[in-house]
């Protein structure tokens, strides 16, 4: 099962976890997929709207398909979709194979705590 996780961390905690997981990674570990956000804000903008996150539900576990295709799937206008098919191939969530759109993930983990604190 491939999980793509999700966490929201200060730039330097990042960087910190980004030196660990190279020295894994260089020892062969399979370090999976992540995508880290500064904040819950930018993750909320990017990521986490009824929207896109609608698409992800479609495209889990489908084969590749065209923005038209999904469009379709999510009874949503074209132009409307394919800008968000575009912030999400941006964010690397989503990737291309040849003229079609594909989630290459199973499920996604999320990981970040909100509040005054946060």
């Amino acid at each position: 099962m491939r999980t793509l996780m999700v966490s929201v961390m200060p730039a330097q905690q990042a960087i910190d976890g980004l030196k660990t997981d190279f020295s894994k990674a260089l020892s062969g570990a399979d370090m999976g997929s992540r995508l880290i956000f500064p904040d819950v804000k930018t993750l909320t903008y990017v990521l986490l709207n009824n929207n896109r996150m609608t698409l992800l539900e479609e495209m889990t576990g489908a084969e590749a398909m065209s923005i038209r295709e999904l469009s379709r799937r999510v009874n949503r206008d074209f132009k409307a979709v394919h800008t968000d098919v575009q912030a999400l191939l941006n964010a690397g969530v989503l990737d291309k194979k040849g003229s079609k759109i594909i989630f290459s993930y199973d499920e996604i983990h999320f990981d970040f705590v909100t509040g005054k604190a946060a």
